[in-house]
């Protein structure tokens, strides 16, 4: 499985267009499921945006903040707010799975003491479900600040989506050291991968930004409004957008995207499994 972490910056926008499009993406082998949760404190999108409001706001993240008031836990409640995406390019099997976010900003501070456990959630998903997942959270600009932050500390892979441009570098520079102060793991926590989602708009590429940012450059995503105007705002789609750069570009992410995580975990967990054979060998 895969957790991985989008985050953005201000004033730059695509955050939740570029998760969407991995979404979309995600290959489904051996019968997993890949979730997207939105989990911007500042609210969700997709809803209004991409499902153009065709789908009724019945499940969400807000929704799962009002049920804990109640006498459900949250793993319990978790469950009846996914809603199963089976139209619109995203497969009619019901495997690409949404967790919709919250309305509203001042709805945040409810979750204030269920983030962690959401977390948990995320990271043990496979454990708790009859079906593998891999999960994709939508941090949006602030996620990765405050109490959702725990949120990127415990996924595979924390992604900073950023554009080829000096505002937007400008801005990223100044974001990455507080980013990896929050995302300095210990002992018990060790920290996710960290790397650079790049939107290829402006006149810096990937070698100037790895420069500028000191951090890898995981995956590029080329910019094409119309095209992202189909994810962000429902915006109609036509026979070409599925073959169109950005979502070949979007396929193509998923293959260094699976490899960060594996080479993270296999680094992460080799030293715990040579520890557990040193202790079985000592019996």
């Amino acid at each position: 499985m895969a957790v991985i972490a989008l985050a953005g910056l201000p004033g730059a926008p695509g955050v939740t267009t570029s998760a969407l499009a991995l979404h979309r993406c995600w290959p489904l082998e051996d019968g997993r499921s890949v979730l997207l949760a939105e989990c911007d404190p500042d609210g969700g999108a997709v809803l209004a945006g991409a499902l153009g409001g065709s789908l009724a706001a019945d499940v969400s993240l807000r929704n799962l903040a009002v049920s804990l008031r109640g006498e459900q836990s949250l793993r319990e409640a978790f469950w009846t707010q996914l809603l199963r995406l089976s139209h619109d390019g995203w497969g009619t099997d019901g495997r690409r799975v949404l967790l919709p976010g919250l309305t509203e900003p001042s709805q945040a501070p409810s979750l204030a003491q269920e983030w962690g456990e959401l977390a948990e959630t995320f990271v043990g998903i496979d454990q708790k479900s009859r079906t593998p997942h891999d999960v994709f959270i939508d941090l949006g600009r602030n996620g990765v600040y405050g109490p959702s932050r725990i949120l990127a500390q415990r996924s595979d892979l924390v992604l900073l989506v950023v554009r080829g441009t000096l505002r937007s570098l400008h801005a990223a520079k100044s974001r990455m050291a507080m980013l990896r102060a929050v995302l300095d793991g210990n002992a018990d926590r060790p920290s996710p991968a960290l790397g650079l989602l790049l939107i290829t708009e402006g006149p810096y590429g990937i070698r100037e930004v790895e420069e500028q940012m000191q951090t890898r450059v995981v995956a590029t995503l080329p910019y094409r409004p119309a095209e992202a105007a189909v994810l962000s705002d429902g915006a109609a789609q036509d026979r070409k957008f599925a073959k169109g750069p950005l979502m070949r570009a979007a396929q193509a992410a998923c293959t260094p995207l699976r490899q960060q995580v594996a080479t993270r975990r296999q680094r992460l967990y080799s030293p715990m499994q040579q520890r557990l054979a040193e202790v079985r060998g000592a019996r």
